[in-house]
């Protein structure tokens, strides 16, 4: 198996193709990609951060993540969502449309346009299991597009020098995660104080700086654990991690489970998150 899906999600970017899949539980790091990405929330409640801002997204409610937004997922107690990726250079149209604005909304609470984009989602995620890059799902995808343009209002895109930090701070941290860092070090790297730097980062990430680092770290370790390359302790240790009892503690916050406990689960839950449920045929 790649470690390519536990990389900091920017590697999307190298995507050509939109991706549609089924996910029980939804939740992710802060991560950010250029791609624009749309969940809609089938049951359940799940929570989500967008640039510092907080949304609380109910069952029959359609989330709009736009691009180079910072966001995170979490799931409280249970959801089951349908997510959607759609690279801009997919859709050459849109992208001339979204290059200098957004939409005026993220959380979208119509109901009537909810579940007709969501019925276009659907049949996107069937179509992709037979034909990827079918001339169907591009024009399930303008439908898309074109229902959400004419019910949403854009505008202008805003830029914020705070937004810009976060995200050279993401790629930053991705790129150096192995080695070792602290909030001081990391905060003169980008010229600030420990405590303002510290400040940004929780208020746009949601967490601590270093809570943020051992979840990349834990990621890693899963990738390699699931590949079987290395014992819990070597790829923890090759990670970045100096301390097991440390690992343990974090990866259980990660992922609510022990290592070992992770691995014997992963098959069964990644099906339930990356596959169609064949058996729910409306959304």
């Amino acid at each position: 198996m790649s470690n390519q899906m536990y990389d900091y999600e920017i590697s999307r970017d190298n995507q050509s193709l939109p991706s549609f899949w089924y996910s029980l539980n939804n939740s992710c790091a802060p991560h950010f990609h250029s791609a624009l990405e749309l969940i809609y929330v089938r049951s359940g409640t799940m929570e989500a951060t967008l640039n510092g801002k907080f949304y609380c997204v109910q069952g029959g409610e359609l989330l709009l993540v736009p691009s180079y937004t910072v966001h995170r997922f979490l799931t409280p107690v249970k959801s089951e969502t349908l997510v959607m990726i759609i690279p801009l250079s997919y859709i050459p149209s849109f992208q001339k449309i979204l290059a200098g604005q957004n939409f005026s909304l993220c959380q979208i609470f119509n109901n009537s346009l909810n579940k007709e984009v969501a019925r276009c989602m659907r049949r996107c995620c069937e179509l992709q299991q037979k034909t990827p890059d079918s001339t169907a799902i591009r024009g399930y995808i303008h439908v898309i597009l074109a229902l959400l343009t004419e019910n949403i209002p854009l505008e202008d895109k805003s830029t914020k020098d705070d937004d810009a930090l976060v995200r050279n701070i993401l790629s930053y941290l991705n790129n150096n995660y192995k080695n070792s860092l602290s909030l001081k070090s990391i905060a003169d790297e980008f010229g600030y104080s420990a405590s303002r730097f510290s400040h940004i980062f929780n208020k746009h990430v949601g967490c601590s700086i270093s809570e943020y680092i051992n979840a990349l770290r834990c990621r890693q370790v899963a990738g390699m654990l699931l590949d079987g390359e290395k014992s819990i302790t070597q790829a923890a240790m090759s990670a970045g991690f100096n301390s097991m009892r440390t690992f343990y503690r974090a990866f259980m916050h990660v992922f609510g489970v022990s290592p070992s406990k992770y691995v014997d689960v992963f098959k069964e839950n990644d099906a339930l998150r990356h596959s169609a449920n064949k058996s729910v045929n409306q959304p």
